[in-house]
């Protein structure tokens, strides 16, 4: 996080209605404080930080408290999405290749 704002370009933005891309993608409502969002302040080091409902990644209580782990959920509506997971999850670990005489 440098001034305030994510580095890696992880927050989201606010969008008043859940839409469903043409891509397969669902872009979730986030709503802005005013319109009935929440807030926190989350100290980080030495800063408090104000986070919204732009930082927080979608979950399942009910997978939550059954596996004692945070699971993030989506909702898939196409191959595509679904092929990109299955692809993620079938990726072999980075393997290296050395030989010495």
């Amino acid at each position: 996080m440098k001034e305030g704002t994510c580095s890696k370009m992880c927050s989201l933005h606010f969008i008043k209605e859940t839409q469903f891309a043409t891509d397969g993608y669902s872009l979730y409502r986030r709503r802005q404080p005013k319109d009935g969002g929440q807030t926190a302040i989350v100290k980080m080091k030495s800063d408090s930080v104000v986070i919204d409902n732009r930082w927080i990644v979608l979950y399942n209580p009910l997978l939550l408290k059954t596996f004692d782990a945070q699971i993030n959920v989506e909702c898939c509506n196409s191959v595509k999405s679904i092929k990109y997971i299955l692809k993620d999850v079938h990726k072999s670990s980075d393997q290296v290749v050395f030989a010495a005489n």
